[in-house]
């Protein structure tokens, strides 16, 4: 919570259009504890990665196009006691190539060792966010805007989870036979 204005101010130089604000990013990362992983390289941020563990109200209001973190409801996210129905990663970005792999191991070691029994989501702002979705083998699933899509994994991706989970905070990568 001490760092939540670098986090904006980070995630602000790298995820195009608009951002929460740092209040309402702060407000969201007080409910769940662990919303919010920011990589600090050579005493500098350089890469975020911000996943959201979702309640069911949650995932109905991401697909009706209501979930934001500026109207986030207590509800509709999980505290580090509740059991998630979902994961909505809402950032995920690096300053380079090297903190960008750094940013999506991190979400996949989240995936895979906290929460591997539930949908990810995602939104992809970006040609190369499309691209990731893309190797990540999400579909698309939803048009909760209209406009852009949202994407919903179809299982732990363990070609590329193999390849950057070699060695985890979690133990040796075992990929599924």
């Amino acid at each position: 919570m001490d760092r939540v204005e670098e986090f904006h101010t980070l995630a602000d130089e790298l995820i195009d259009g608009e951002i929460a604000s740092v209040d309402d990013i702060a407000r969201v990362q007080d409910w769940t504890k662990r919303s919010l992983h920011m990589r600090i390289w050579n005493g500098t941020p350089d890469g975020f990665v911000a996943s959201i563990p979702l309640s069911q109200k949650g995932v109905d209001a991401l697909f009706a196009g209501e979930f934001g973190f500026a109207n986030a409801r207590r509800d509709w996210v999980c505290g580090l006691e509740e059991k998630a129905a979902a994961l909505l990663s809402w950032g995920l970005a690096g300053r380079n190539p090297h903190a960008q792999a750094a940013a999506l191991r991190a979400l996949l070691v989240g995936w895979r060792g906290f929460y591997s029994d539930v949908r990810v989501y995602a939104r992809a702002r970006s040609t190369e966010g499309r691209a990731l979705m893309r190797r990540l083998n999400f579909e698309i699933c939803a048009y909760p805007d209209g406009v852009e899509p949202l994407y919903g994994s179809t299982g732990f991706p363990d070609k590329i989870g193999a390849m950057l989970l070699k060695r985890t905070i979690l133990g040796e990568w075992e990929p599924v036979s």
